[in-house]
């Protein structure tokens, strides 16, 4: 049950979290970057209170567990998942501490490709992270 209610606190949290990124990637095109930029602060900070407070003590009990088999599918699923959402969390901290709410928008537009990597990385990670919740709750 403790499981399968982090689980559910985990899936609603990158639900707003892919709604805030989803929501900013309009506001970029609209050209409204500061707004961006804030609304990206935004996802950047409620992922990484996702991740300290529901995915690290999930992984930890996954690591511990000793049950790593890497020709399980829902392992490698989960490690993929694990790292890819390491990374754009890593980078999305990096991209919005850059920034550090400066009014000049200049030094973000040189990081646009960095930017749409951990973008891909970051819908990466949800998209699994979706599979891995799908399989705990036993939907397949």
């Amino acid at each position: 049950m403790f499981d399968v209610l982090n689980s559910d606190v985990s899936l609603v949290l990158q639900i707003v979290v892919l709604a805030l990124i989803i929501f900013a990637v309009i506001l970029k095109s609209k050209k409204k970057f500061r707004q961006h930029g804030l609304t990206m602060l935004g996802a950047v900070v409620l992922h990484i209170v996702s991740i300290l407070a529901v995915m690290v003590p999930s992984f930890g009990l996954f690591i511990g567990s000793g049950s790593i088999n890497l020709t399980d599918t829902v392992t490698v699923i989960s490690l993929v998942h694990g790292f890819a959402g390491l990374i754009a969390a890593l980078l999305g901290v990096w991209l919005v501490g850059s920034w550090h709410l400066k009014a000049d928008m200049q030094g973000c537009f040189q990081k646009k490709r960095l930017m749409d990597m951990t973008f891909g990385l970051w819908v990466l990670a949800i998209v699994l992270g979706i599979v891995i919740y799908l399989k705990i709750v036993g939907a397949f």
